[in-house]
């Protein structure tokens, strides 16, 4: 639940600092005047129907934008752990810490991180014989599962 919050809290000001450096943009280029009044449609009372709408959306983007999915590889993790690191090393992640049951990762580098807004780790919970969980943000978890899954797929 405070991961949850925190994440809500960062893609508030995540959205208002986007919004903000838009809004700020019209008005270096002269497309809209620096004057709050003139700039929205109904003036302050519209910036704060803004914050609630921003506030509205980053409260939902966690439960949406991040996910925990289920993949079976040939073998055991055992066997499979040197390979599955190298796949996400190719992909510029480096493993951040390995226990017997947890491998989590994150990537590398100033720009793959802000643009993820440092939400960029994977956790991959293994356990031997079973299948792993890939958690992260949706998009990196979905891409990675179909990859590992045609890389290690049992081929007949």
């Amino acid at each position: 639940m405070k991961r949850y919050v925190i994440r809500a809290v960062k893609y508030f000001f995540y959205f208002s600092i986007v919004c903000s450096l838009i809004v700020g943009a019209l008005v270096l280029t002269g497309a809209v005047q620096g004057n709050i009044d003139t700039m929205f449609r109904g003036g302050w009372n519209a910036v704060w129907k803004i914050a609630l709408m921003f506030a509205a959306v980053a409260a939902v983007y966690p439960k949406v934008g991040f996910i925990e999915r289920e993949t079976i590889i040939a073998g055991s993790w055992a066997d499979n752990a040197e390979q599955v690191k190298s796949f996400f090393a190719e992909r510029d992640y480096f493993v951040e810490s390995d226990t017997a049951e947890i491998t989590t990762l994150r990537r590398k580098g100033f720009a793959g991180k802000l643009s993820r807004m440092w939400e960029d780790r994977l956790t991959i919970t293994h356990s031997e014989g079973g299948p792993i969980m890939i958690e992260g943000p949706r998009k990196d978890v979905i891409r990675y599962i179909s990859s590992l899954e045609q890389i290690f797929s049992p081929r007949d």
